[in-house]
Formats: structure tokens, C-alpha cells, sequence
């Protein structure tokens, strides 16, 4: 069941929503708990049912293991073998389906095993299980008790972050569940959720897909033997770049708005990547949770920076490779991951020598910033080829159009769409609008997550929200436009993954 989905907004959400609130009204609170844990199984059931099997097994392992843990914490040699027989038992099942799995409709890569099982890979095995060893590291380091099942139940499969994130951590999540807001009705509370929800799904529905049929039409030609032309390969890649991120951010969006529904504030995954001014920025702008798992629990525990920068260079190229086969084994993906290591680990050089220099990173200066912005974008879009393209091929041809190393073919030979003017606006949106997080500051902060209620954390500005009239007129304009066109809208890229 998709976010995107008839079903899903006129019958499971609403269902859902009512019987939250009508159960809290009569108590006992557990029920609450059990009512979204069933209701968020029911949705991944619609995915496939027989794999509800996997989530049901990993969430009960976890859960005894983080007892063994708790109950072990008298003795740090037994507590910390059961927290790394854990964790080999996630990471085997993850790489298990990544590697002899597949995902319906997907094609083998070159690098991909050219033997499979056959097996289905269970749609968000990559988020429940990174979700589930920062749990059995948490309880490790005593932050965690072993905690009531529900909540951990509940922790797991909340459906608003299940498939593609949020990953949430269990300090950010177990304590709202305790507080008694979070079982109460709140009309504010109600408005913001939905004006959220709607700008997300307006992200995916409109601009995503909108522009996804130009990103397709390039790179399916090349894949059927044609060459692009200079312009053609510009519009498709730059097509590709715009759609992954209102894709992705438009997700992000919904996520966060269906967690505000129930009274739930779900971390923030996307804050304007492609402002930033460096590819390292970028990076910790881009899918947040997911960047702040691989540095807390893979960068930093292999050394970070503390040994010298040349430790620090092997960490980064590291987990960037690991990163790019954690997209799908793929030489495409493998590949995409060397180059992001690759120009990260010059990303921080360049920061290294400007020291040296006595250039002060924290003084800002228009021109840098704006040089530095169009680099980044420029070189995240022409990587993001070798992330669509389906093999090497194809994105060697694409990238060597993109700087006219093919002969251009004659006017209309590839009959590419093109559409500058969509291309333009997409683009403007994303450098110039702001971003969710500063549309809704009086319900977020940047730095802490904080779950209780805040004020504005910067001046009131004319597009800060609050529940009135205009708001409210604008996203059920947004929400009517996105059901004109839900009807063409496709499934999230992330689900993949």
C-alpha cells in the first residue's frame, strides 16, 4: 500500500486515525499500542503477506536479544557477544536478500550474482533492520531498558517511517510514548499534520512524477541503442536529479506529517541538499538518519578521524563504497559509491589545505557559496546517472554526451521530451523555496529533537505555518491537485532499497 494510494487515503488512513483516538478516549492505553501495531501490519501486509513472516521474525529475535542484553549487563564480556551475534544475525539477512533476492520488475546488473533464489526481498528490510541495531546497541550502552513489548513493536513498524525512513532512534521515539500527549487530540496538532502530508504528497504525486516521464525517455532511449544529443542529455540527467529528490523529500515529508497525525514527532530526513555548498554538506543533508546511522555506527566505529587523515580518507572511501552496493550490487551503484568517496575524500582535503591557509571555514562569503553550490549540484547530478542508468554502458553514453563527447544525431532522431521550462521551475523551487523544516519552525528545530512543544526558533516570516484560513485553503489545493493526478503516480524510488 502506497502513501500515494486511493486506498490508502480515503480507507486505511482514516480508519486508522479514528480508531486511534476513539480507543484513547476509552483506555486502557495499551490498546492504542496494539491498535497501530496491527494497523501498520495490515499496511505491509498489502505489500506481500507471506513476507509480513521476515518483519514478524525480526522483530521478535531483536526483542529477546535486547532482553539477553539488559538482563546481561553485570557481565560486559557475555552482554557484548549477544550484541555482536545480533547484529551478525541482522546484517546476515540483509545481505542474504540483497544479494540472492530481487525486487519485482528490477534487472540484473553486471557485478550482480548471476545465480538467484528466487526469494522476494521484504520491502524496507534495510530501514526495520538498521532501526534494530541501533536498539541492541542502545541497550548495550545502557541508554535502553529492555522496554514493553508494544513499545517496541510499535517502535519497529510504525508505518509512517516502516519502508524508506525515517530511522528513528529509541531515544527520539520511546519517551514521546510515555508522555500523555501523546494520546491526546489536538486540533493544532491535526492541521499541522495534513498541511505536511499534503506538501509531500504534492512533492511526489506533481513535480516527481510530473517530471519523471522526461528522466525516462533519455535514459531508456540510450538503453535502447540510441545517443543523445548535448541538450537531450542535459534535460534527462538534470529530469533525474530533480525527480529523485522531490521523490525522496516528498516521502520524507509524509512520513513526518502521518507521525504529527498521531502525535508523534518523526526526526527530519531532508533539509535542502542541493543548497549546499559542498558535497559533504550535502551528504549531511541528504536522507539524515540514514547519513547519521553509517557515522555513528560504521564511520565512527572504525576510527573516524581520530587517527590522522589518512585513516580518516580509507573510513570515508569506505563506507561510501559500502553505501553505493548497499543501493544494489550492481556495478552502477558500486561504481556511484567509489566516486562519491572519491571527491568526499577531496571534499576534506580542500577543507584541510584552506586551515593550513588560515581560511576560516565559518566565514561565509557570497561568491564561495554560490560557486561552491553550482559545483556540488552540478557534480551530484552527473553522478546520479550512474545511479539510474541501468548498466555502465548506458551511463558512460549519457555522461559523454553531458560533455559532448558524441557526435550529436540529427534533430528529432531520438524523439527525447524535453520540457526547459518545467526543468527551470523545478529548479527554482529547490535553490530559492524554503524547505519544510523552516516553513514549520514551530514544530521543529534543526539540531535537537525535542519532543516537547517549542516556540518558533527563528522570527515569524510570511511563509511560516499556522493554523488558519490561508493554510488551510492552500493545502487542500495542494491535496486536490495531487488527487488529479494519483492516478500516474508511481511507487517511491527509495522502496527499493
Amino acid at each position: 500500500m502506497n502513501f500515494n494510494s486511493l486506498l490508502f487515503l480515503f480507507l486505511f488512513l482514516p480508519i486508522t486515525l479514528l480508531g486511534f483516538y476513539l480507543i484513547n478516549r476509552k483506555g486502557p492505553y495499551k490498546w492504542s499500542f496494539i491498535w497501530l501495531v496491527g494497523a501498520s501490519i495490515i499496511f505491509y501486509g498489502f505489500w506481500n503477506l507471506v513476507l509480513t513472516g521476515v518483519l514478524f521474525g525480526s522483530v521478535l529475535t531483536n526483542y529477546v536479544l535486547g532482553r539477553f542484553i539488559n538482563s546481561s549487563q553485570g557481565n560486559k564480556v557475555n552482554s557484548k557477544k549477544i550484541l555482536y551475534f545480533g547484529i551478525i544475525c541482522n546484517l546476515g539477512v540483509l545481505i542474504f536478500f540483497k544479494n540472492f533476492g530481487f525486487y519485482g520488475g528490477s534487472l540484473t546488473q553486471d557485478f550482480s550474482p548471476t545465480y538467484s533464489l528466487n526469494v522476494i526481498i521484504p520491502i524496507g528490510l534495510s530501514f526495520f533492520t538498521f532501526q534494530q541495531i541501533i536498539y541492541l546497541v542502545e541497550v548495550w550502552r545502557g541508554k535502553v531498558d529492555g522496554n514493553y513489548f508494544w513499545n517496541y513493536f510499535l517502535y519497529v513498524v510504525f508505518f509512517p517511517q516502516l519502508l524508506s525512513g525515517p530511522i528513528v532512534r529509541p531515544n527520539e521515539f520511546f519517551p514521546q510514548l510515555a508522555g500523555k500527549n501523546f494520546f491526546k487530540f489536538k486540533a493544532d496538532q491535526i492541521a499541522a499534520g495534513l498541511t505536511i502530508f499534503s506538501c509531500g504528497l504534492f512533492k511526489k504525486v506533481v513535480l516527481a512524477d510530473g517530471i519523471a516521464r522526461y528522466s525516462n525517455s533519455a535514459f531508456d532511449a540510450v538503453s535502447e541503442g540510441a545517443v543523445l544529443s548535448l541538450m537531450e542529455a542535459w534535460s534527462g540527467t538534470l529530469s533525474f536529479t530533480l525527480q529523485v529528490y522531490f521523490d525522496l523529500s516528498g516521502y520524507s515529508d509524509m512520513a513526518v506529517g502521518l507521525g504529527c497525525l498521531f502525535g508523534i514527532r518523526i526526526p527530519i530526513n531532508f533539509e535542502s541538499p542541493y543548497k549546499a555548498s559542498s558535497l559533504i554538506e550535502f551528504w549531511h543533508r541528504w536522507h539524515m538518519t540514514l547519513s547519521r546511522f553509517v557515522r555513528d555506527y560504521i564511520y565512527i566505529p572504525l576510527g573516524g578521524n581520530r587517527r590522522g587523515s589518512l585513516k580518516r580518507t580509507g573510513n570515508i572511501f569506505i563506507i561510501m563504497v559500502i553505501g553505493g552496493a548497499w543501493h544494489g550490487m550492481g556495478a552502477t551503484f558500486v561504481v556511484w559509491g567509489i566516486f562519491h568517496g572519491g571527491f568526499l575524500v577531496l571534499n576534506h582535503f580542500w577543507r584541510q589545505l584552506q586551515n593550513l591557509l588560515g581560511y576560516s571555514l565559518e566565514r561565509k562569503n557570497l561568491i564561495y557559496e554560490i560557486s561552491g553550490c553550482m559545483i556540488t549540484f552540478l557534480t551530484v547530478a552527473v553522478l546520479w546517472v550512474l545511479f539510474r542508468a541501468e548498466n555502465l554502458d548506458v551511463a558512460v553514453s549519457i555522461i559523454q554526451s553531458l560533455f559532448g563527447f558524441h557526435t550529436s544525431p540529427g534533430a528529432g532522431f531520438n524523439n527525447i521530451k524535453i520540457s526547459e521550462d518545467r526543468l527551470w521551475f523545478l529548479i527554482f523551487i529547490v535553490w530559492f523555496c524554503p524547505n519544510m523544516r523552516e516553513i514549520m519552525s514551530k514544530y521543529y528545530e534543526r539540531k535537537n529533537f525535542d519532543t516537547k512543544e517549542h516556540n518558533l526558533v527563528v522570527g515569524r516570516r510570511w511563509y511560516h505555518w499556522y493554523p488558519n484560513t490561508w493554510w488551510a485553503a492552500l493545502t487542500t489545493i495542494l491535496f486536490i491537485m495531487s488527487l488529479l493526478e494519483i492516478t500516474n503516480s508511481k511507487q517511491f524510488i527509495y522502496f527499493q532499497f
